[in-house]
């Protein structure tokens, strides 16, 4: 079919546009846009014996058919001769996004569906399928540790010690499964967070250890400034069942974990004025377990540390898992022990598009994932790629609380060589030359940069713990610009590593100094002006020797976290 000039243009123009991307939106490319022509009609009219009644009637025609094609197919004016195009509406379905509008925040999953605003009683069946949907995705405990010396079966509703009645399942660990309850006697809290621990010996040492530990910090010094920052235990006893005698722990309710947060910016990261209310609080808690209790944590992360909430979000939880039953749906996997799961919920849908395993299975690693991350050759030139979309906006109230002691020691008595989670570990312990308080701080630093940006500062990479070790060591040296050689000196791990204060195995050519300060003005696009206060802050709670890392209470009289007050 032949086109006109008119014709011709719109459509070179349109592939032209489709090619465009702007900040915070994907690339459009043009399958995604749909428009057809329906029908081109040329007009041709006969001759009329007025003169002037044909000029007129053409110049109607004219200015009328150009109009519409400029408005409905985008032509320039000017083109020579004219058609009757008639371009279907380019409309948005949920795979497709408008190439004229910018909308100016992500539009995230999680934003739309992990925060209704809904009132409880107004969720109707499709509202709690998409709260169970996207529940069912969390991994879960294995049903099949619940066995002799493994979990407690527990059913919602069952009263436990004549006082605790379960509501339902808040989450899961390998040595234990915490529930929400409500406390049926006058004495304590309305709601309490119930740890019940595995019933093998091991289980009930680990759970004697952190009842210890809770008890320090619950006793030691209610009044330090610190103390309201820790989740407190309320009460401890045990419970029995078929698999065994378990130890349980009623610890304070707390809300959702900083993890959440980040989840929920769709890992932008927050603005900083609330990762320094964060922060600050985080470095309350700690100095108050550093130098009034003397404890270690040993796993300071996002997912430690809790968000306070009142009881009106506590009955929206309980509500949520009421409208359930009155529905007649099974629970998600996410409310219930895993040994009462329905063969519905243990086979999910392989066709459901997966919501959050994109990011739980890379907590062992990092998200968002980037495989090249752990590549020297690739590092610089991956992580150049500047960041468009903007920090989360959160309440300049929010409080926090350092939560699970399970991995916590004493300053004088550690349990293990081997602490915190891979992403915050402290350089000495990398190195295996002893810890003490200061490796909490380094973990502070991790975390304070990851609720900056979204993305984790080191994200080592190996099929290996020698080989995550070494790209964990290459990243910390060229965050740093290297690493003293009488650091590299210290330790039972650093002949693996260093050999005359360079690295082992490792070509210097390929590694690329890149500063807090500097990635966060080339990849971040932050100003300048903000990002020296915050990166001098940053690299003092990571000083590669531990004696001259901040402590925690001195990290609070940094001008970073006093600049505002």
């Amino acid at each position: 079919m032949h086109l006109s000039p008119n014709l011709q243009d719109t459509i070179v123009f349109l592939n032209k546009a489709m090619d465009m991307c702007f900040p915070n939106e994907s690339l459009i490319f043009p399958n995604d846009l749909e428009f057809h022509i329906d029908e081109i009609v040329w007009h041709r009219y006969p001759l009329v014996c007025h003169e002037w009644l044909v000029l007129l009637l053409w110049s109607w025609l004219w200015y009328f058919f150009t109009l519409t094609v400029i408005i409905r197919g985008k032509v320039p004016r000017g083109s020579e001769g004219f058609c009757e195009v008639s371009v279907e509406k380019i409309e948005k379905s949920p795979s497709k996004q408008r190439l004229w509008r910018h909308s100016g925040k992500s539009q995230s999953l999680f934003n739309l569906m992990l925060s209704p605003s809904k009132d409880i009683r107004l969720l109707d069946l499709e509202d709690i399928q998409k709260i169970r949907y996207i529940e069912n995705r969390e991994s879960q405990e294995d049903e099949k540790d619940y066995n002799s010396g493994g979990y407690m079966p527990i059913n919602i509703g069952d009263i436990l010690k004549g006082q605790f009645k379960v509501c339902r399942k808040l989450g899961w660990g390998h040595f234990s499964t915490v529930w929400l309850c409500q406390n049926l006697v006058d004495d304590g809290p309305t709601y309490v967070a119930l740890k019940i621990c595995k019933s093998a010996q091991m289980f009930a040492a680990v759970a004697q250890d952190e009842i210890k530990l809770l008890n320090e910090t619950k006793l030691i010094n209610a009044g330090h400034v610190g103390y309201k920052h820790i989740v407190q235990m309320v009460d401890t006893f045990r419970l029995m069942s078929v698999n065994g005698i378990h130890t349980a722990i009623s610890m304070e309710i707390m809300g959702p974990s900083l993890l959440h947060l980040l989840i929920q910016s769709d890992f932008r990261g927050i603005h900083l004025d609330g990762v320094r209310r964060i922060v600050s609080q985080v470095l309350k808690g700690l100095t108050y377990l550093h130098e009034a209790c003397r404890i270690i944590h040993t796993d300071i992360k996002p997912e430690n540390i809790l968000i306070k909430v009142d009881e009106n979000y506590i009955r929206s939880i309980i509500g949520k898992t009421e409208k359930f039953a009155e529905l007649g749906l099974d629970m998600p996997r996410s409310y219930v022990a895993s040994d009462c799961w329905t063969d519905q919920n243990r086979e999910l849908a392989d066709s459901d598009e997966d919501i959050l395993s994109r990011f739980e299975g890379q907590r062992g690693q990092s998200y968002p994932y980037d495989k090249f991350l752990g590549e020297l050759t690739d590092f610089r030139k991956r992580h150049t790629e500047p960041r468009l979309n903007a920090p989360m906006w959160i309440s300049p109230n929010i409080e926090i609380k350092i939560a699970d002691l399970g991995n916590a020691c004493w300053e004088e008595h550690h349990f293990s060589s081997e602490i915190q989670t891979r992403q915050y570990r402290a350089l000495e312990v990398i190195l295996g030359s002893g810890y003490s308080f200061p490796a909490d701080i380094w973990s502070v630093g991790c975390m304070a940069f990851e609720m900056a940006t979204g993305e984790m500062l080191f994200s080592p990479k190996g099929d290996r713990e020698s080989s995550a070790n070494l790209d964990h060591l290459c990243l910390i040296w060229e965050t740093l610009d290297g690493i003293p050689q009488y650091i590299t000196e210290k330790g039972a791990n650093s002949r693996h590593y260093f050999g005359n204060g360079e690295l082992l195995g490792v070509d210097k050519t390929l590694l690329r100094i890149w500063r807090i300060e500097d990635v966060l003005v080339e990849k971040y696009r932050w100003k300048r002006v903000d990002a020296i206060p915050f990166a001098g802050f940053l690299e003092s709670l990571i000083e590669p020797d531990p004696a001259l890392r901040l402590s925690a209470s001195m990290a609070l009289q940094n001008e970073w976290i006093t600049m505002n007050e």
